[in-house]
């Protein structure tokens, strides 16, 4: 080997070295700038939030490609959808070819893989989609830029894989919802090239899919094994041993479909060549997870569906699909019945063209269980111009059978029996127009004896039930129903009622309602919303009653007791209306706190359906305060001074308030006023009156005992305020007035007047502020009234008593008299002065006490000269008289 030689190799080992080196380096060298630039530039272009924990590049782990790893990627919306997350992942692996980053014909994805992704697709009511996250003004550049560099930026994605993903698509416009989980997906193909075979495979367990509030799947499982053909360059795409698994239910697909713009060209068709009848009954939700292998079927059965044509806009392909099943049985193993002679012939389809030529022919749904039949039949066409029917139902069903067919167990009983007897047929436009000569129908439906008791539930019971119907009324003849321990009668009829099942519209009736015990306790019960909780879990109001906005009804109601909350409502009678999302009382009379209660008002969810509205007129009368207060923690926590109250009341009030999610006032928004009488209270042991009578030592104040007193009061913005009340306790007397709290604070002013001998009589009227809480009271006295009304008894009451024998003597007494009572006054302000200061513990509190004490005898001095000057001006008017 020459010199060239080795020095060629040696460089050429250097240089290799020194690549593998970088390559090496580099993913660290850059790693933070990368994860910088990537979160920044994403968020400037995102109407949203991206978020991920760390970022790996690498250009070893499936050299030649480079791979980059995202853990704990999430995508979260903004404005509207501030808190959904679009999409998060476990991990993000993406495998690039290295060489494709410096060509011009695209980058060459060799994989993307997703771990554990989450996706939650939103539609709101006004068509605004979540996954429209692109800003206006990056949407338009990166449109401009695609356009003039699409040979640069082509995609040419080999495979993708998803590992136990989430979906959630909820299209509130639509009233469609759909869910899955367990999702794994592995898509291969060259998608570089013109034409390429695509395989598809995958399988998702836990599929559910409602439209407007109908469960079409529950808990429903797919697999799809599929070859396509796809010809991108025309669009094309067609299905070559392709089988599709719907539960039980494996079908294939053959045939092809086209794009064409918005618009899409189909020739398909679906066969089912090993379907069984059993297999059908594997999506009925309960059947499939349940005793589903002990389940015997037989039958002859036959399916078919196509479609041909081009779905553009509103414009639909012909299509066909029908479904026959005749001789079919089912039953359990080791169960004495079965349900026999099963036959089904229907069939929907529509020649192509526009929604509303699409007609629905149930010819026949007809079985016999346990040796009782049954039949259906439906026809429906112009569903959306103006819905053509014709429906009947005939036929037995004995409740009592069905442990005989199915194997229910120990922990379900249930019996009775069904009947029904319906033949209807019209339009739609008839009667919705109240044109019901034009409709032909009428039937009954009747249940009796019927029990159904379920482990963990109340027991229901319908001892019976019985509905006369005709196009234009349902007749309740009858109703007896018990929940549990509840029960409700019923009769009345009903109308508007077949667009109110066939459309969602209002429910119109009267109804007569009588119940011997209903405890609403029992049906306030905590629930989840069921509308999105799949990938993200919503949970709704616990305990909210909420009323439906498709009532228009009208009830008498008696009822003899009532539960709600801690509340014992005894002998309801009265009208109540259902309509609009509110039940409104008028009047309404029963039987509550110990009283009676006339209640005229209403309760709504209209506005919002989990903060109710209450807005009442009450007239309470000679209810207990005891009762109240252990019945309402409203008042509990308001006027907490009912705990040690004694006697009754009367109150007529208005009320309006919201409800939170528990049923309960919003204190702080609650509105009230009204008048409170009582002819006879009992206080005692409350620490405010336990205060007061200590400072004025008179323990008559200790114990209140009140008769014929009323109290004008309001409740606003968390504070209930009473007017000037007078309460009269023996030979005292108080007049009252302030504000109590949330808190429980209490700011009131009480005017006290006091017996006569009360400080040898100088002493009458006491004005004292009572403060702080009901278990912490404060109380202060005011000291200058206090001496103003000493010396106003002292003149009013002791000169004008005076007698003698002449003018002379007169004035002697008139002085002494005056003298003395000047006197008195400095003495009771000297006393009391002391009892501030004597009172105070605390050095500061050493230091005000003094100071005011100061001021009270101060005051009294200034009192005292007052009323010997006032003594001399009635002396000269004695001497003007000699």
């Amino acid at each position: 080997m020459n010199a060239h030689l080795k020095k060629g190799l040696k460089i050429t080992g250097i240089t290799i070295g020194a690549i593998v080196v970088l390559l090496l380096i580099l993913p660290f060298a850059f790693k933070g700038k990368i994860l910088e630039v990537v979160k920044t530039e994403a968020n400037k272009m995102l109407d949203a939030k991206l978020e991920f924990g760390d970022l790996d590049l690498s250009f070893f782990s499936h050299f030649p490609k480079a791979t980059v790893e995202l853990e704990n990627f999430s995508l979260v919306g903004k404005g509207e959808f501030e808190g959904d997350t679009l999409v998060s992942a476990k991990e993000i692996d993406i495998a690039v070819n290295i060489m494709s980053l410096f060509g011009n014909k695209g980058y060459e994805i060799n994989h993307i893989i997703l771990d554990n992704p989450a996706i939650k697709a939103i539609v709101l009511e006004d068509g605004k989609a979540n996954w429209d996250i692109m800003k206006s003004d990056t949407a338009q550049v990166a449109e401009t830029d695609t356009a003039s560099t699409s040979s640069s930026f082509a995609l040419q994605l080999k495979k993708l894989r998803i590992k136990n993903g989430r979906l959630a698509y909820i299209d509130r416009a639509g009233k469609m919802q759909f869910y899955t989980d367990a999702l794994d997906l592995q898509l291969k193909g060259d998608m570089s090239e013109k034409m390429t075979d695509i395989d598809c495979r995958m399988l998702t367990r836990n599929m559910k899919f409602m439209m407007a509030g109908v469960p079409y799947l529950k808990d429903a499982e797919l697999e799809v094994n599929m070859k396509v053909n796809a010809d991108f360059e025309n669009n094309k795409y067609t299905f070559d041993k392709n089988t599709i698994r719907l539960n039980a239910i494996e079908m294939n697909i053959d045939g092809w479909l086209a794009m064409l713009g918005d618009n899409i060209d189909m020739d398909i068709k679906l066969g089912a060549p090993k379907i069984a009848f059993k297999d059908i009954l594997s999506l009925i939700p309960g059947i499939y997870q349940h005793n589903f292998d002990a389940l015997k079927a037989s039958g002859n059965i036959g399916f078919n569906a196509w479609a041909k044509g081009i779905m553009a806009g509103d414009t639909l392909p012909a299509f066909d699909l029908g479904l026959t099943v005749d001789n079919g049985v089912v039953s359990y193993e080791g169960m004495p019945k079965s349900v026999d002679n099963i036959k089904i012939k229907t069939e929907v389809k529509n020649p192509g063209g526009i929604a509303d030529k699409t007609t629905v022919n149930v010819e026949n749904l007809s079985f016999s269980m346990a040796g009782n039949p049954f039949k259906l039949t439906l026809f429906a066409s112009t569903p959306v111009s103006d819905l053509n029917f014709k429906a009947t139902a005939d036929g037995t069903i004995n409740l009592g059978h069905v442990k005989d067919i199915y194997p229910l167990g120990d922990s379900v009983s249930l019996s009775g029996v069904v009947t029904a007897k319906l033949d209807f047929s019209g339009r739609m436009s008839d009667i919705e127009k109240e044109r019901y000569e034009n409709i032909k129908g009428e039937g009954t439906v009747a249940i009796t004896g019927m029990d159904l008791t379920m482990k963990d539930m109340p027991q229901v019971s319908v001892t019976k039930a019985v509905a006369t119907v005709s196009p234009k009324v349902m007749s309740l003849d009858e109703l007896d129903v018990k929940v549990g321990k509840n029960d409700v009668r019923a009769k009345g009829s009903l109308s508007n009622y077949i667009p109110y099942f066939l459309k969602n519209e209002t429910l119109k009736g009267s109804l007569t309602l009588n119940s011997d015990y209903l405890n609403l306790n029992d049906f306030m019960t905590s629930s989840s919303s069921g509308s999105e909780s799949t990938a993200v879990t919503d949970t709704s109001a616990l305990g909210v009653i909420e009323v439906p906005e498709n009532l228009d009804l009208s009830m008498k109601a008696n009822m003899k007791q009532v539960l709600f909350d801690k509340i014992d409502i005894r002998n309801i009678s009265g009208n109540l209306i259902v309509k609009d999302g509110a039940v409104r009382m008028s009047p309404l009379n029963f039987d509550a706190f110990g009283g009676k209660v006339a209640a005229n008002g209403s309760y709504s969810t209209a506005k919002n359906k989990k903060r109710p509205e209450v807005n009442f007129d009450l007239n309470i009368t000679k209810a207990s305060f005891e009762e109240t207060f252990k019945q309402l923690d409203m008042i509990r926590q308001i006027v907490p001074v009912f705990a040690k109250t004694g006697g009754s009341y009367s109150v007529k009030f208005d009320l309006k308030t919201p409800l939170d999610e528990t049923m309960s006032p919003v204190l702080n928004e609650l509105w009230a006023n009204g008048v409170l009488s009582a002819n006879d209270i009992h206080i005692q042991n409350l620490e405010t009156f336990d205060k007061l009578a200590t400072l004025l030592k008179n323990d008559k104040l200790r114990n209140i005992e009140a008769k014929d007193i009323e109290i004008p009061f309001t409740i606003e913005n968390g504070l209930v305020k009473t007017k000037p009340f007078d309460i009269k306790m023996g030979n005292i007397s108080m007049n009252l007035s302030g504000t109590t709290g949330l808190d429980q604070s209490i700011d009131y002013t009480a005017k006290i007047s006091l017996p006569e001998n009360t400080a040898n009589g100088y002493l009458s009227n006491i004005t004292a502020k009572i403060g702080g809480t009901f278990t912490k009271p404060s109380i202060s006295l005011d000291t200058k009234s206090l001496v103003s009304s000493a010396v106003e008894k002292a003149i009013g009451d002791k000169l004008t008593s005076i007698t003698g024998k002449d003018n002379t003597e007169r004035i002697a007494e008139l002085r002494r008299k005056a003298d003395e009572a000047a006197k008195k006054i400095v003495e009771t302000a000297q006393t009391e002065s002391q009892k501030l200061v004597d009172k105070a513990s605390k050095p500061l509190e050493k230091i005000a006490a003094k100071a005011a004490a100061k001021k009270l005898v101060e005051e009294a001095q200034k009192q005292a000269d007052k009323l010997r000057a006032e003594a001399e001006e009635q002396i000269k008017k004695l001497e003007k008289t000699e």
